[in-house]
């Protein structure tokens, strides 16, 4: 029988040094942001494109060939949905779309200033707060400065990217000769922080994308104002587990209920809804075999965290960040309780 595992046999001395380690931490997180963010990403970056780098390498001879192809195909891409990301917000901010969102918003209040629901007359000025287009149209230029303000960083992520490439070529024989009883753990952090990063960033941009798609197609047929715009959020927040998805629906439902008629509202609002379920319920485990091991409320603790040091960036970058974290607590016997505090479904039996 293995032998179990308990939180109580992590040792006073290793909580002090992790409780100092975080405390640092957090600080380093919040005041050096504009170094840390950009060596956090291009990291992200290098274990994402290791693989299909190195299966290009071996075709074609030469590391850096294959990795400038990557991160040139990947720029191009970025750029062109970047060009239409911006027309499209400009497209929402014009003047006419936004006098016709007005009049229609306004038309809808003057109908509900009529209405009684069991006796009761409904105040709309509460509703006129909440739901005015400048609220929307606040969320959606947050949304692009956020987006503006990563790609202003992207030169500082590309050069901590090219130092990767280049170091891990002689990062191993060097962690090697410095630490040779500890060169096979690292070797299996590396190797499953890799794996887990891969496992989980195809999965959820598959699943985010062919959830934007979709979401892109049904605003575009009823005619929303911004619906790449809303799409592209849908794709971004999608990251965000649990609650992004739903999030993202919020603005273009408001239209929808501001410019269709309510029959035809609820339809699009009920579509967008079985959109984002049928991808999370059944395509993405088909996908990626199972879900992230970890407890949903120690994922949304700490994408909350993260989302609070970095803005929406940070919220995106949780979830890799938090199987990094739990992959290195799990290399160590003396935090792997800690991790499997962590974990949703622990195995019992191999601890």
């Amino acid at each position: 029988m293995a032998k179990s595992t308990s939180l109580t046999k992590v040792g006073s001395g290793t909580l002090a040094n992790i409780s100092i380690v975080l405390f640092v931490g957090v600080l380093a997180i919040v005041h050096l942001k504009a170094v840390i963010q950009p060596l956090v990403i291009a990291t992200l970056l290098f274990l994402l494109i290791r693989p299909p780098a190195n299966w290009l390498e071996q075709r074609f001879g030469h590391p850096l060939l294959a990795y400038g192809g990557l991160l040139t195909i990947f720029g191009f891409i970025v750029f062109f949905a970047s060009q239409i990301l911006y027309w499209n917000l400009t497209e929402f901010t014009k003047v006419e779309t936004q006098d016709r969102i007005t009049e229609a918003f306004s038309e809808k209040m003057a109908r509900l200033e009529n209405q009684e629901i069991f006796g009761y007359q409904i105040d709309t000025s509460g509703l006129t707060e909440l739901f005015s287009i400048d609220v929307i149209t606040n969320f959606a230029t947050d949304f692009v400065g956020s987006i503006a303000g990563f790609t202003a960083s992207a030169a500082t992520v590309f050069i901590f990217l090219l130092f990767i490439i280049f170091e891990a070529e002689t990062l191993p024989n060097r962690i090697k000769a410095a630490y040779p009883d500890e060169v096979s753990r690292f070797k299996k952090i590396a190797s499953n922080s890799g794996d887990g990063i891969n496992t989980y960033v195809i999965t959820r941009a598959t699943v985010a994308f062919g959830q934007a798609v979709i979401a892109a197609i049904i605003l575009h047929q009823l005619d929303i104002p911004g619906w790449f715009l809303w799409a592209s959020i849908t794709f971004f927040l999608d990251f965000i587990p649990y609650i992004g998805a739903l999030i993202s629906m919020i603005p273009p439902g408001i239209l929808a209920l501001i410019l269709l008629e309510p029959g035809m509202a609820l339809l699009m609002i009920a579509l967008l809804i079985a959109n984002q379920q049928a991808w999370g319920a059944f395509v993405e485990p088909q996908l990626a075999g199972q879900r992230l091991d970890m407890s949903p409320i120690v994922l949304l603790i700490l994408v909350a965290f993260w989302g609070w040091a970095w803005g929406l960036m940070g919220a995106v970058l949780g979830v890799p960040l938090a199987v990094i974290m739990k992959i290195g607590l799990e290399s160590d016997p003396r935090t792997r309780p800690i991790a499997i505090m962590l974990s949703r479904d622990p195995d019992t039996e191999s601890n």
